[in-house]
């Protein structure tokens, strides 16, 4: 099927431009996260990116890099784990698993605030959601496995 009409791309170009877009939200996690080559954000975000996570938002590239330079800190190892990508049109949804070791550190939950003492393997599920425009990200939505995380680091028992 090919779509025509003024502004309307062929079939061939839509898909380019979402094996494009894939590619860029995997290199936002294999590289600028996972690699924490946070200069590499630059390149993938548009300067007035929103990140949409449960309990706050991220307004501007900028904020973006201070924000995962800050979290990074707690994390002595952190990889992505990436599933079931999918892309249409100008978005690109994908299940993450996080693996990762945190250091000492309040970590702050959407109900809780919780002190590690000690250093912790914590892994979770996540779903994230980008929006692209012109090869850069602009917006993503995250909503991650919590309760998984709260119970891993002691604060929620599961009786069997």
């Amino acid at each position: 099927m090919t779509l025509m009409g003024k502004g309307r791309m062929t079939e061939s170009a839509k898909q380019s431009q979402e094996a494009l877009n894939k590619a860029i939200v995997e290199r936002y996690f294999r590289e600028a996260l996972d690699q924490r080559k946070i200069e590499v954000m630059a390149e993938l975000m548009a300067p007035d990116v929103v990140l949409h996570r449960p309990s706050y938002d991220v307004h501007g590239a900028e904020a973006v890099v201070q924000r995962w330079r800050a979290i990074s800190k707690d994390f002595s190892a952190f990889s992505s784990e990436l599933s079931g990508m999918v892309a249409e049109g100008d978005m690109v949804a994908v299940r993450v698993f996080h693996r990762t070791k945190m250091r000492p550190h309040t970590f702050r939950s959407r109900g809780v605030a919780v002190t590690l003492a000690k250093e912790q393997e914590v892994n979770w599920g996540t779903i994230a959601q980008f929006r692209l425009r012109n090869g850069k990200i602009v917006e993503e939505w995250v909503m991650r496995d919590e309760l998984g995380m709260l119970t891993q680091m002691g604060q929620i028992v599961v009786e069997r």
